[in-house]
């Protein structure tokens, strides 16, 4: 059988220009494949990460029914006990307390419905981003103190409702005893988010001034986790609820919080599988094609090999051996240029600021930064083979069933 993995390599060869155009198409294949796939995993993961550093936090621990109905009346109180099995749990990066409610905001010149987060400014950092996205020109400042009347508002609302760092704004909402509250308080600082949604809905307080204002005394909302890796959420999402079994209480991840935006993301992994096996059916007729007519500029050969005892299964191995060189090559060549641009690309990014509001609207910011998984490699790999031994099969079959007198006889 080496002999005859032998005579295949060689064969490849014979037209050097023929085979050099199909590796070059099987490789600008494999190429393509891998770069398009890198920008999908860079926007898919930056669309999760955002929406994760923004609003959800890795992990989320509340009281039952919080998660659809954000009333007041479903806070409670956080015990030290809590406090310490966070901290007792190796994955966790940090925690942070949140108070978290429906109101409208109002200035001089409009008014819109937001979702009002009362945060510690010390410790909303260790679970969200919002301390990165905060402008730094001008005055604009992150929150100094739980307890002050400041206000943090993005540049999309701050423009919609006509404010500037300083001015007054009016936070309206219902208390916990359902009575309408209205309170001015100064624009500390404004910030930009990857995120335009958020943006749009999404104003901060300190959580002090939030519970002194809404009659919460020392109650909350939600306690946000994040971890040191996403990959580790399942795992310490199941460590706390053993810990912190409370059955009024419960405990869910990222994926539980939004799982449209995770069903979205595993669906949209699945179909660009699919789509690019069904684009590289394409170069099953490129191989064929060429196996074919290399088949039949070897017919007499051929005829010759079976004249003298090579038995039908070995010339059809030859031509398969022929087939799977052409796509190796031409795999390795893709491989070896995809992962380098899509390495160069996730240093450097891929700047959509032209782009800008559509990036926005999507949550992946306008930055975007490719990244290959194994699988991604591994499906490339899987992609070429398959596709390479079934467009082999036909010129394999007819290769192997030439009959000798009619070969010897071939011009």
């Amino acid at each position: 059988m080496k002999i005859f993995m032998m005579i295949g390599w060689r064969n490849l060869w014979r037209n050097k220009r023929r085979s050099v155009v199909v590796i070059f198409s099987i490789a600008l294949g494999i190429f393509a494949m891998l770069l398009s796939m890198g920008i999908m995993n860079g926007m898919n993961n930056q669309m999760v990460e955002n929406t994760i550093s923004t609003s959800l936090g890795h992990i989320s621990i509340h009281r039952k029914g919080f998660q659809d109905d954000m009333k007041l009346q479903n806070s409670f109180s956080p015990s030290g006990a809590m406090e310490s099995e966070l901290l007792k749990i190796p994955s966790v990066r940090g925690f942070s307390f949140r108070v978290k409610l429906e109101g409208m905001i109002r200035s001089s010149e409009a008014s819109s419905g937001v979702l009002i987060m009362g945060i510690e400014p010390a410790r909303e950092p260790s679970v969200s981003k919002i301390l990165e996205y905060m402008l730094v020109d001008g005055e604009s400042k992150f929150l100094s103190s739980p307890e002050a009347h400041d206000i943090l508002l993005s540049k999309t609302l701050a423009d919609k409702l006509d404010l500037l760092v300083g001015d007054k704004a009016v936070l309206m909402f219902q208390d916990i005893n359902q009575d309408i509250v209205g309170t001015a308080l100064t624009v500390k600082g404004l910030y930009q988010s990857p995120v335009d949604s958020f943006d749009r809905y999404v104003v901060y307080i300190g959580i002090r001034a939030m519970q002194e204002l809404a009659g919460l005394a020392d109650r909350i909302s939600e306690i946000s986790v994040r971890t040191a890796h996403r990959n580790q959420v399942d795992e310490t999402a199941d460590l706390l609820r053993n810990s912190i079994s409370r059955p009024s209480f419960e405990i869910l991840t990222w994926k539980e919080m939004a799982p449209n935006l995770f069903r979205a993301v595993t669906i949209f992994d699945t179909m660009m599988y699919i789509f690019f096996a069904i684009i590289f059916t394409t170069v099953v007729f490129s191989i064929a094609n060429t196996l074919i007519m290399s088949i039949m500029e070897r017919f007499h050969e051929i005829g010759v090999m079976k004249s003298i005892g090579t038995r039908p299964s070995r010339i059809f191995a030859m031509v398969l051996f022929e087939a799977v060189n052409l796509g190796l090559v031409g795999l390795i060549a893709g491989i070896f240029s995809g992962a380098l641009a899509v390495f160069f690309l996730s240093i450097v990014g891929i700047d959509l600021s032209f782009y800008m509001d559509s990036v926005r609207t999507w949550g992946t910011g306008h930055v975007i930064y490719p990244t290959l998984k194994p699988m991604d490699i591994l499906a490339s790999t899987l992609i070429v083979l398959v596709t390479t031994v079934f467009a082999s099969l036909y010129p394999a079959v007819k290769a192997a069933r030439i009959k000798p007198l009619e070969a010897l006889h071939y011009l």
